[in-house]
């Protein structure tokens, strides 16, 4: 099997931090979003064959992961220029000519803690057109809702509906046969000006075959808004076992784990952590930083940040912001002294 990594939005619910890296690059506990869900493929189902559908930004992401040989893969790209139509249904005919068999879908932003081996498995025991991976949600307008009865046979999808006939909601990870160009091929564009995959998957279960869904088991989280960074970032975090030399090697710093720290920061009389990600090249000096995320390059000098995400290359000087979202080259300078005792 190949999986296609839908991977050429614009992220702008991300804003301000998604106006120099697409939002799938931004990193939570150590790794970029992306890179996440593709070693979970890898690892899992043994796939190695992937399909990297770029487009905003797209030469950071081909500049990170290159041929994926440092990563154990094969890598294709394949772009989606702003002029091309929209939508994930437009974003899969891309590939058409690249994939010759059933083939899996996974939607860059979204990251998960649940094993895909068994979806997978049904999908071919069960000769399904589609399989979906599904989950409650208690917000289901916001998603592609799913109708299905016990057995998991999917009667109706629906885009986002405003009065959803479920809250079972489709999540960013699909397996899909070749059925599925035949059908992109027969839909229309939605209202919100896209080709929307569930219309296809809709065209699929009237006229072609069966559909099949599975409720995850674990997690999933869809990466939309810089809070969602946080999230997913102490999740990561707890589930990582910090090298006790590393928090050694900052003498004159107090290190709660969990925390994960980049390559080449400078430390200096300061208390991190815990659930703190810190990128490459961070300086902090003279400060306190609890449960946030500060971007490359960034220094931070006599402040306290908590509950925040700080952008790249910015610098803070004695401030306290409390649930922050900094953008990237921001200065921010407070105008009274504090006590860090």
């Amino acid at each position: 099997m190949k999986c296609v990594v839908l991977a050429a939005g614009f992220g702008s619910r991300m804003q301000p931090f998604s106006s120099f890296r697409p939002k799938f690059m931004l990193p939570v506990a150590g790794k970029p979003i992306i890179q996440y869900g593709i070693e979970q493929i890898r690892d899992q189902l043994g796939i190695t064959e992937f399909i990297f559908v770029v487009g905003y930004l797209r030469n950071s992401v081909i500049e990170y992961f290159n041929s994926g040989s440092d990563f154990g893969i094969n890598i294709k790209y394949v772009i989606q220029h702003s002029h091309n139509k929209r939508g994930l249904a437009a974003a899969i005919k891309l590939v058409e000519e690249h994939v010759s068999s059933d083939f899996i879908v996974h939607l860059a932003d979204n990251l998960f803690d649940t094993d895909f081996t068994d979806l997978v498995e049904t999908h071919f025991k069960s000769q399904a057109e589609v399989s979906l991976l599904t989950e409650i949600h208690p917000n289901p307008s916001r998603y592609g809702v799913v109708v299905s009865d016990e057995n998991g046979t999917v009667s109706q999808v629906i885009e986002k509906p405003d009065v959803p006939p479920s809250n079972q909601v489709i999540t960013g990870f699909y397996v899909f046969s070749s059925s599925i160009f035949h059908a992109i091929d027969h839909i229309s564009v939605s209202q919100r000006g896209e080709y929307d995959i569930t219309s296809a998957i809709q065209h699929i279960v009237d006229n072609i075959g069966l559909v099949k869904s599975s409720f995850l088991t674990g997690w999933r989280q869809d990466i939309g808004y810089p809070r969602d960074l946080l999230t997913v970032n102490n999740r990561f975090l707890e589930s990582q076992n910090n090298d006790p030399n590393t928090l050694l090697s900052f003498d004159t710093c107090r290190i709660i784990p969990p925390v994960y720290i980049s390559p080449n920061c400078k430390l200096k009389n300061s208390t991190i952590g815990p659930y703190v990600m810190l990128e490459n090249g961070v300086t902090i000096e003279d400060s306190k930083i609890y449960n946030s995320i500060v971007l490359e390059a960034s220094t931070i000098v006599e402040s306290t940040v908590t509950d925040s995400v700080i952008g790249a290359k910015s610098h803070l000087k004695n401030v306290e912001p409390s649930s922050m979202l900094i953008g990237d080259f921001t200065e921010l300078t407070g105008l009274l002294p504090h006590n860090l005792d």
